[in-house]
């Protein structure tokens, strides 16, 4: 078993790939919930705002609540580069990973249960946004849905990517990688 060690160790691959799902799928929820509870909150707090100002006051409040509101739904644009900079963390921990041709296979493993939950939470988070109650929300953020409805086929072309650069950087004489 002794022999078996250092082939384990480096599989800590799946460690990172499932951190990345995670957090894509944390960062998306939290965004979807706290733009349809700012939605929610959003009238009565103008509301109370402005009855609770003086009538001399300089102080617009629904301009202020309104670059809130936007600003929460700005999110939706940095999507691709959370994305991106979640695989390049990927991508960083691949280059020491796997240095034993048999890890290969266990490479291939890792890369199917990360596509499962990969899957598993796509469709985690398109039947929570697909209830009435955040469909408003979900058209509100295009470039969120996008991704998380295509995160398999994301989570599968960025590892293809990924094994390509290790395979580039062996045949190239690096050190790194698979």
């Amino acid at each position: 078993m002794g022999s078996l060690r250092p082939l384990v160790k480096k599989a800590q691959g799946f460690e990172a790939w499932f951190l990345v799902i995670v957090v894509l799928l944390a960062f998306a929820l939290f965004f979807v919930i706290l733009n349809k509870a700012w939605g929610e909150i959003k009238t009565p707090l103008d509301e109370g705002l402005r009855s609770a100002m003086p009538a001399d006051s300089s102080v617009n409040i629904s301009e202020t609540i309104n670059r809130t509101t936007s600003a929460g739904l700005s999110f939706d644009k940095l999507m691709p580069f959370v994305i991106i900079g979640l695989f390049a963390f990927v991508l960083i921990l691949a280059g020491g990973t796997i240095n034993h041709p048999i890890m290969i296979f266990v490479g291939i493993i890792i890369l199917g249960v990360v596509l499962t939950l990969a899957v598993i939470y796509s469709n985690i988070y398109n039947s929570i946004t697909e209830t009435s109650e955040f469909s408003d929300i979900k058209s509100k953020m295009p470039i969120q849905d996008k991704f998380l409805q295509y995160l398999p086929i994301i989570v599968f072309l960025m590892a293809i990517g990924i094994a390509a650069a290790i395979i580039w950087s062996k045949s190239s004489g690096r050190s790194a990688g698979l």
